[in-house]
């Protein structure tokens, strides 16, 4: 176990030194990872001791999932709700058959071992896509759909993974049980997932020590994975719901004052765990190759191939399919010109990343019996080649997309609309606030009054601009040249304070809150002129 846990911990430094390098370059860090994964595992002092299914499940898996229901919203998903389900829901459902029926006649799989194969490859990868689809600069429409469908589609992936595992674990299952246990598995993971949210979202909004709160958020994944599992539930599919659920109510909240502090931990975690789960399907590539009998690698192959074909048709015809109908029902979004260029982006867009590696490793090794898992070599090498074939393919989105002329969001005007708002309703304030102050025998000055008011009319002049189409080109050269000055002034703060701690002795208990907030100063004008 130690040793173990040891690789799992020198994996995660090497994956995270990698995918900063690959950052700092501008490069995607998937395959590069686990192409860096595949060379260290046939390196003669590469790893020989990797965890158990159930650790990668629960280490690496459950945070990557809430963290990424955390980055999502929900209201967003709501405007897309129909098709993010149907596909989430019905999609995953027809690849999972597909695939297994395919795996069965092409590999001669056990079907409840074809479903799980399936189940595995049926959920995109929220970070694979969503970040291809940014770089093609797709309809923020388009992505919604895009990273609404590869989220829900984990928990009923996963969901759908369960179950299959459970048939082919146990030797044999009736369908009455499946249908039983896929049921339960929902409605007990929604209902932790709820419950576990809200409590999270009361723990949050009414902690005055934000240093606890977040702690437990962080850990919250892991109990509540653990509680849905003993529940007889899908501990991903809870998991999804709670991260869903905590982001909406800090996000409705206007004075959730830990919400950029848990976003912030958040995005390290999941860039983390993103770049390790990338570097553990590198490093089992060739480990799982090696323990194929002779005759088993060409049926891999056979079976690589039959399962990117059903994948790419199943998804196409199930995508097109959803076209014809909505167009039968005259639903508005079907009257767009772009309606059916957009359909072929979200039928390309199939790749398969970090979620479906892991589900993978999670696939145990003995049965009930105590037998080995039947071909559970043949699965764990199918969907890793499978994941990197996908990862190939979707790298090909935007030239698809621009062969396909999909036009690009223009939000000019309505980001200028938006600030022209907030500005009024900042400057209905001011007036408020300095009444109120006033009445209290408590009056601002004329001089800081005009000073607030001077910048909220600037912040309405530049919006109105915007939104009449007048060139504003040397007022926002001057703004920029005027924030990188105020902020290379915050800059020389810093430098004088840490001399001050350094040379002079200044406590560090008066230096670092100093300091803390010159950081913050300093990266509020940095947002502002980048």
């Amino acid at each position: 176990m130690g040793g173990a846990f040891a690789t799992l911990a020198v994996c995660a430094v090497l994956a995270l030194i990698i995918a900063t390098v690959l950052r700092a370059l501008g490069f995607s860090m998937a395959l590069p990872l686990i192409a860096a994964g595949i060379l260290l595992s046939i390196a003669p002092f590469g790893p020989d001791d990797l965890p158990q299914p159930e650790i990668i499940l629960i280490v690496v898996l459950a945070p990557l999932v809430f963290g990424e229901a955390l980055g999502s919203s929900y209201l967003d998903l709501r405007k897309v709700a129909r098709p993010v389900l149907i596909l989430a829901i019905g999609l995953v459902i027809v690849t999972t058959l597909a695939v297994g029926v395919v795996g069965a006649l092409v590999a001669a799989l056990p079907l409840a071992v074809a479903m799980a194969l399936g189940a595995i490859l049926a959920p995109t990868d929220a970070v694979s896509v969503s970040a291809v689809a940014r770089r093609a600069s797709l309809p923020r429409r388009l992505v919604s759909i895009l990273e609404g469908e590869s989220l829900v589609n984990d928990g009923t992936g996963l969901t759908a993974l369960k179950v299959a595992t459970v048939a082919a674990v146990a030797g044999s299952i009736t369908l009455a049980d499946v249908a039983i246990d896929f049921t339960l598995a929902v409605v007990v993971g929604v209902g932790v997932g709820l419950i576990s949210g809200y409590a999270l979202s009361v723990t949050l909004r009414y902690s005055k020590d934000l240093v606890p709160a977040n702690s437990l958020v962080i850990v919250a994944p892991f109990l509540i994975y653990l509680a849905a599992e003993e529940a007889q539930g899908s501990g991903i599919l809870a998991i999804v719901v709670a991260g869903l659920y905590v982001a909406h109510q800090q996000n409705a909240d206007p004075g959730a004052s830990g919400r950029v502090q848990s976003a912030v931990v958040w995005k390290h975690i999941t860039f983390i765990l993103q770049a390790l789960a990338f570097f553990l399907i590198g490093l089992e590539i060739p480990d799982t190759l090696r323990r194929l009998a002779p005759g088993e690698f060409g049926t891999v192959l056979w079976l690589v191939l039959a399962t990117v074909i059903t994948l790419i048709v199943a998804r196409s015809l199930f995508v097109f399919g959803m076209v014809f109908f909505t167009r039968i029902a005259k639903a508005p979004m079907a009257q767009r010109s772009t309606f059916g260029r957009e359909a072929a982006i979200v039928a390309w867009a199939g790749a398969r990343g970090p979620i479906s590696g892991l589900a993978a490793f999670s696939i145990p090794l003995a049965t009930a019996a105590g037998n080995d898992f039947p071909q559970r070599d043949i699965v764990l090498a199918t969907s890793f080649i499978v994941i990197v074939i996908t990862l190939l393919l979707a790298e090909t989105l935007g030239p698809v997309a621009r062969l396909l002329k999909i036009p690009k969001d223009d939000d000019t005007e309505e980001i200028a609309r938006v600030e022209a708002t907030l500005a009024r309703a900042a400057l209905l304030r001011l007036d408020s606030a300095a009444e109120e102050l006033a009445a209290q025998g408590e009056p601002l000055s004329p001089e800081a009054i005009d000073s607030l008011r001077r910048e909220i009319d600037r912040r309405i002049d530049r919006a109105q601009s915007v939104q009449a189409h007048e060139p504003m080109l040397t007022q926002e050269i001057q703004m920029h040249k005027m924030l990188k000055v105020a902020s290379s002034i915050v800059h020389a703060e810093q430098e004088e304070l840490i001399r001050l701690r350094d040379d002079e002795g200044l406590p560090d208990a008066i230096a670092r809150p100093i300091l803390r907030d010159l950081d913050a100063r300093e990266q509020a004008l940095a947002r502002k002129y980048r």
